[in-house]
């Protein structure tokens, strides 16, 4: 088998952040971390790029706490590759602006969950929402390309129309995700998660704004999408490990850049051992590049759009269901209440029923 070519590196480059966002997926913290130095970075840098890399995504905690975070871009940008830094957008002063122009080839991902009361709520801070506002409209101004990311649960729900707005005169687009109980604070805000009616109006929402040519899309798999709201990317899916990888703040290696709060799921460390050895040999990561769209179970098993998606987040089947193969909870959910048609599905493969044969007379 040939050697599995990585094409994105999610770096969680801190764990600290100056916010205290409700539902962090990393679970950040406001104390120093121990991360990785700068020559370990540029170590970590060489070695992605020797087996493929041509992506980064540069996360945290919040990327701009630390002060070298420039020379952490370098390191990557060193060798060619596409620079996706995300976040909180309360850090990014005139200066740090001008300085991230000198990056060609990279795009700010920046939160934003509602309006002020909400967002700040959320977010912990008060002010948070319109520092955040006015950093986007520098960034825009600067030439810089931004994507605003929003997580919907029911306390913000009634601002998705203000985010819709906000997307059109930002001139922005807007991705909207929903929660994620399984990682960081995630079970804490758990009993917010949207209901399957909650996630069918924000779906026809957003399909309508996109019909009039809003760049507002919303994150959830393609079977729950009108296929013309379902974008072109590589996969919805990166839980295999064939393509992608995540690595925490301080250095271990694990399937993707959600899920460094489980040490369950780490399959080395790059301060012991090199990130390519690791990338090819790890087995854990072996394990999941075994496996493919086929060895999916439930309605999983039965989409018709399977191969494209991949089973939507693996990190979520098997944090719900210990089972990397086990459908996904949205899916499966919509499914059972009746929601997907039989019709659309393949059908359920059933083993011959043997016919008895009849008593010799």
């Amino acid at each position: 088998m040939p050697d599995p070519v990585l094409h994105t590196l999610h770096f969680n480059v801190t764990n600290t952040c100056n916010l205290s966002c409700s539902f962090c997926y990393i679970n950040a913290v406001k104390e120093k971390t121990s991360d990785l130095s700068i020559p370990q970075v540029r170590k970590l840098a060489g070695e992605a790029a020797a087996v493929g890399a041509k992506r980064v995504i540069i996360s945290g905690g919040e990327v701009f706490v630390r002060k070298d975070w420039h020379e952490l871009l370098e390191a990557f940008a060193g060798h060619g590759m596409a620079l996706s830094i995300v976040s909180n957008g309360t850090l990014i002063s005139p200066d740090r602006i001008a300085r991230l122009t000198q990056f060609p080839d990279c795009n700010i991902l920046i939160s934003l969950d509602g309006d002020r009361e909400n967002h700040d709520k959320i977010r912990g801070r008060e002010g948070a929402h319109a520092e955040t506002i006015a950093e986007i409209t520098q960034l825009r101004e600067a030439g810089i390309d931004v994507q605003v990311n929003a997580t919907i649960i029911k306390t913000n729900f009634s601002d998705v129309p203000f985010l819709a707005r906000l997307s059109r005169d930002l001139d922005v687009p807007m991705r909207l995700s929903l929660l994620n109980p399984y990682n960081g604070r995630g079970p804490n805000e758990a009993p917010l998660a949207l209901d399957v009616e909650e996630i069918l109006r924000l779906r026809e929402f957003c399909h309508l704004l996109r019909q009039e040519g809003s760049r507002i899309f919303l994150n959830i798999p393609p079977l729950l999408l009108h296929a013309e709201d379902v974008l072109p990317i590589r996969s919805p899916s990166c839980g295999w490990t064939k393509s992608y990888c995540g690595v925490t703040y301080d250095g271990n290696v694990t399937i993707c850049g959600v899920a460094g709060a489980d040490e369950s799921l780490y399959v080395g460390n790059v301060t012991e051992t090199p990130f390519d050895e690791l990338w090819r040999s790890a087995p854990l990561f072996q394990k999941l590049r075994s496996m493919d769209h086929d060895d999916l179970t439930g309605i999983c098993g039965r989409c018709p759009v399977k191969v494209e998606c991949g089973g939507a987040c693996r990190l979520s089947a098997y944090k719900s269901k210990d089972d990397f193969a086990a459908s996904y909870g949205m899916c499966q959910t919509f499914y059972d209440l009746g929601y997907i048609p039989e019709e659309v599905l393949d059908p359920i493969e059933m083993a011959p029923v043997p016919v008895e044969a009849e008593p010799a007379e």
